[in-house]
C-alpha cells in the first residue's frame, strides 16, 4: 500500500470543543474520504512517519506536541540544497 494520505486539514470539531486534525485517505479506487489522523492512526497495520517529521510537518497536537517541542525545539532552518 503506498501512502493513502492525499491531503490534511485542521478541523474544528464544536461537539468536540477543540481543532481536529483529519486526513483525506483513498486506498484503492474508491472517492476520497476525510477522517480524524486518530482513526487513521488506529486502523490495523497502519504505519505513520517518525515522530519528528510529524512535529515538523505540524501533525502533532496537545500533549504529543509540547513533549516534541521539548525534544526539537522551535527553530528549523533548512540548509539550501547548493551548499
Amino acid at each position: 500500500m503506498n501512502n493513502p494520505i492525499k491531503n490534511t486539514r485542521k478541523m474544528y470539531y464544536k461537539y468536540l470543543s477543540k481543532n481536529v486534525t483529519e486526513v483525506l485517505v483513498q486506498f484503492s479506487d474508491e472517492e476520497p474520504a476525510w477522517i480524524p489522523l486518530s482513526t487513521y492512526e488506529a486502523i490495523p497495520g497502519v504505519s505513520l512517519s517518525s515522530e519528528e517529521s510529524r512535529y515538523w510537518n505540524g501533525e502533532l497536537e496537545g500533549e504529543e506536541f509540547e513533549k516534541a517541542l521539548q525534544k526539537y525545539g522551535y527553530e528549523y532552518t533548512q540548509i539550501p540544497s547548493r551548499y
